[in-house]
C-alpha cells in the first residue's frame, strides 16, 4: 500500500476543531477564517476524492459516486468561498446603510 499525505486532513481536523471552540460571539475576522478554513478543506476533498477516482477507475460502479461526490466538493468550496468574498466586500464598504442593516440582521434576500 502505498503512503498518503495526511497534511489536508490534518488542517481540516484542526480547522474543524477551531470552529467547534469558537464562541457565539466570536468576532468578524474568526468567522471569516473560519469560512475560508471550510473552503480550503472543501477543497482538499474534492482533491483527494480525484485521486480515489483515479486511482479506482477500473470499478466502473464507484467512479460515478465518487464524481457526484467531487462535483458536490467543488460546489461547497464555491459557494463557501463566494459566502467569505461577498462578507468580506459589503463589511468594507463605505456604505453604512448596508453596515446596519447586515448588523441587525435586517438584510434579508428578496423573496
Amino acid at each position: 500500500m502505498e503512503p498518503t499525505s495526511n497534511t489536508p486532513v490534518e488542517a481540516a481536523a484542526a480547522a474543524l476543531a477551531t470552529a467547534t471552540a469558537l464562541p457565539m460571539t466570536a468576532s468578524d475576522e474568526d468567522i471569516l477564517t473560519l469560512v475560508g478554513d471550510l473552503a480550503r478543506i472543501a477543497r482538499s476533498l474534492g482533491e483527494l476524492t480525484a485521486a480515489a477516482r483515479d486511482r479506482w477507475a477500473d470499478w466502473g460502479t464507484v467512479t460515478p459516486h465518487l464524481q457526484q461526490a467531487e462535483t458536490l466538493a467543488a460546489d461547497t468550496t464555491r459557494c463557501l468561498s463566494h459566502a467569505a468574498g461577498i462578507y468580506a466586500f459589503n463589511t468594507n464598504r463605505p456604505d453604512t446603510t448596508i453596515l446596519r442593516l447586515a448588523a441587525t440582521g435586517i438584510a434579508q434576500p428578496a423573496a
